[in-house]
């Protein structure tokens, strides 16, 4: 009875440590040593500053994403086979990156790390990683070992896109089926029944990419109007 006992407060303490919300501060940060990434990890969900990039790649494509690593003889090395699946058409490509710490870079011919890395930041869920990318255009992504994660780690995330001033994440497509599907070679005879699939996706989910199309109207207007009241002012 006594182990019992002991063996409920350990639970009972272990569980109040890891509800402990993150902070801002904490999330933001880089993470303090490199991770294994060796196997596969699920895209959960995608957020970015741009509103409209991940509403419009979930109204109208409706993937889901997965990343099988493998490290390679030199260390730090990953091959990274990406395969992806929208409306039932499947399609992947292998990558090769480089990680040091907490940057993931992609790599020249000769396997030596380049341009401007990816960062893995903090998160409170066990299995899961966060990457900033920084390749043209600011993404967050939130992958797991696990298909699916419970709604206080997705909200988590929800809070490290917001403490960033980033827009609410999309969730993506759950169900990550890649052996019964269909190639997106050009050449397929179905490839008029995947577009067919995207106008009823879109047709059934418009309302998020209009609300992004919508943010940036008001925005820009505003933008532009508090900047010429500023140089006004500035004359006076």
């Amino acid at each position: 009875m006594k182990t019992l006992c002991v063996a409920v407060v350990v639970l009972s303490l272990t569980s109040v440590c890891q509800s402990a919300p993150l902070t801002c501060e904490q999330l933001n940060k880089p993470l303090d040593k490199s991770p294994d990434l060796s196997g596969r990890w699920y895209m959960i969900a995608l957020s970015s500053d741009v509103c409209l990039i991940p509403s419009l790649l979930n109204a109208l494509f409706w993937p889901s994403l997965v990343i099988d690593f493998k490290e390679q003889d030199t260390p730090n090395l990953y091959n990274a086979n990406v395969t992806f699946n929208m409306h039932d058409f499947c399609d992947s490509k292998v990558e090769t990156f480089f990680l040091k710490s907490s940057s993931l870079f992609d790599v020249d011919s000769n396997n030596s790390p380049t341009g401007e890395p990816d960062t893995l930041l903090h998160t409170g869920c066990p299995d899961c990683l966060v990457i900033k990318g920084n390749d043209g255009i600011n993404l967050l992504m939130y992958f797991s070992r696990r298909k699916t994660v419970t709604d206080a780690e997705l909200k988590e995330f929800e809070t490290q896109s917001e403490c960033m001033g980033w827009f609410k994440p999309e969730v993506l497509n759950t169900v990550h089926e890649y052996q019964e599907c269909k190639s997106l070679d050009d050449d397929n005879e179905d490839f008029s029944t995947l577009t067919a699939k995207m106008g009823q996706r879109m047709k059934s989910s418009y309302t998020g990419p209009l609300q992004c199309i919508a943010q940036d109207i008001f925005y820009y207007p505003r933008v532009a109007f508090e900047w010429i009241q500023e140089r006004f002012y500035s004359l006076l």
